[in-house]
């Protein structure tokens, strides 16, 4: 559940929420979430990183797949000298 609204945090809000008093007569809006929802089961599994990323490109034809590894490897060299 989520419940958002606008206010001028005032001294009473401050003082119930202390956080708040930097944002003392401020226009603010607040957004509070339930923080104890229980993660929703989608039934699907959860990729790693390298499945992720592999689903998210589209390759050229006649290029495999690229790891995370791959990608590292060519971050640091594109930054060590300017060739990827």
């Amino acid at each position: 559940m989520a419940i958002k609204f606008e206010t001028t945090i005032d001294e009473a809000a401050a003082q119930a929420i202390p956080k708040l008093r930097p944002l003392l007569g401020k226009r603010v809006e607040i957004v509070a979430l339930d923080a104890e929802s229980p993660p929703r089961d989608t039934g699907r599994k959860k990729l790693t990183v390298d499945e992720f990323l592999a689903l998210r490109l589209e390759l050229p034809p006649g290029v495999g797949p690229i790891s995370l590894d791959d990608m590292e490897k060519a971050i640091i060299k594109g930054a060590l000298d300017g060739n990827v």
